[in-house]
């Protein structure tokens, strides 16, 4: 579909010759789900496309100021921090963030737009963290909570910078506290340096 327009422009019965790899390339490539396309040639004379497709790191959703979906709307976000489109023909398994700093696709490339960022990543590679957070809310000023699976748990992290410290404590907190009663507190707040404060 993307290589022939739809239809407009078939390669079948066309002559190699004729054929422009390079515009074949860019047609590929200007869908925003498409991360890297290369067209080329093979011995025996056939059109190879190889295609990488954008991995999302995350799933921005569009909500209100105390939390409710507003719509389907979105965007996926990726390792690097780039925003692309939802597919139309599937959805991703990935984090759910939301959150006014989503708002400025400009913000994950700042300073403190890295440590978001590193946090998105270290939420996907930790096995623990990533079946237990559902969704990571980000305030204007970088104030970050997540939503917990099991306990359904509000947890304040503060702001990203230390945020492998914060997880440190908030896993013992998990395995000696919460893991006897998931539904004893309602918040947790690991924003303060040295000290947990429930609810």
């Amino acid at each position: 579909m993307l290589l022939t327009e739809n239809g407009g422009d078939p390669l079948i019965g066309a002559r190699l010759s004729d054929v422009a790899l390079h515009d074949l390339e860019n047609r590929v490539r200007r869908n925003k789900l498409i991360k890297k396309c290369q067209v080329f040639r093979d011995l025996k004379g056939n059109i190879v496309v190889e295609v990488e497709q954008e991995k999302p790191l995350a799933r921005w959703i569009n909500t209100s100021e105390n939390g409710e979906m507003r719509n389907t709307s979105g965007y996926y976000i990726n390792h690097e921090g780039v925003f692309f489109p939802l597919s139309e023909s599937y959805s991703a398994r990935t984090l759910l963030v939301s959150g006014a700093y989503f708002y400025n696709p400009q913000k994950l490339r700042s300073e403190k737009g890295a440590q978001v960022l590193e946090l998105l990543r270290f939420l996907n590679t930790d096995p623990f963290w990533k079946a237990q957070v559902t969704q990571l809310n980000v305030d204007k000023d970088g104030e970050i909570d997540l939503t917990t699976l099991l306990g359904d748990q509000r947890i304040e992290l503060g702001m990203a910078e230390g945020f492998e410290s914060k997880f440190k404590k908030l896993r013992i907190f998990y395995d000696k506290v919460l893991s006897k009663d998931w539904s004893r507190y309602k918040r947790v707040s690991v924003k303060f340096q040295d000290q947990i404060v429930c609810e």
